[in-house]
């Protein structure tokens, strides 16, 4: 044997240290990829809240000038996205260039327990002056914008003025639930925006 055969033998690797680096390879995987997924959370939460914030400034601006907030109704009972819901914020008077604001937690039309068919991809709003059997006073002055947050599943989120003017029991099965990051990165509940005559307080 010469010396390049053993110099070429003893810089191969074994099928034990192999296994190791494999063995260290996966361990390190299986750390990072939570870590990984939280951090979409995160930034689909702080997606939200930016897009909360363009909408709650256009939402604030109309109601200066018209003296209501924005609501245009559609077909009683069904479903109708923001796009088409605060389509006035964008004509004829430009409050904001676009009302389609897709929620980063509904993928390609996610119905999140919803029970009329209908696939959902925006967020969902509604001005209360003009939404039915809530239980607040009449024409109150207050908005929702809501998301369905990390868990996809509605948790009552645009009910929210009621949970927070106590006018909710908190045995009812179908109760608000605010997404609370504190409970774990992906947890039940809605991520709700209200603005106006609100009650509702975040940090609730």
């Amino acid at each position: 044997m010469n010396n390049r055969t053993a110099s070429r033998r003893r810089s191969a690797f074994t099928l034990i240290e192999l296994l190791i680096v494999v063995a260290i390879i996966a361990i390190l995987a299986a750390v990072a990829l939570p870590n990984f997924l939280e951090a979409q959370v995160r930034a689909k939460v702080s997606r939200v809240r930016a897009d909360y914030r363009s909408l709650a400034t256009a939402i604030e601006a109309y109601m200066v000038d018209w003296n209501s907030y924005p609501w245009r109704a559609g077909m009683t009972g069904q479903y109708n996205e923001i796009s088409y819901r605060l389509a006035d914020l964008t004509t004829p008077v430009a409050y904001i260039t676009s009302v389609n604001f897709r929620d980063p937690f509904v993928e390609q039309g996610t119905q999140g327990g919803y029970t009329d068919g209908l696939p959902r991809y925006q967020y969902n709003y509604r001005n209360y002056q003009y939404f039915s059997a809530t239980g607040l006073p009449p024409n109150t002055a207050v908005w929702v914008l809501n998301s369905l947050g990390p868990d996809r599943t509605k948790n009552q989120g645009l009910n929210i003025e009621l949970w927070a003017r106590g006018l909710q029991s908190e045995t009812d099965p179908n109760r608000t639930i605010v997404y609370d990051p504190t409970n774990g990165t992906v947890s039940d509940g809605d991520i709700p925006r209200t603005g106006g005559d609100t009650k509702y307080n975040p940090t609730n």
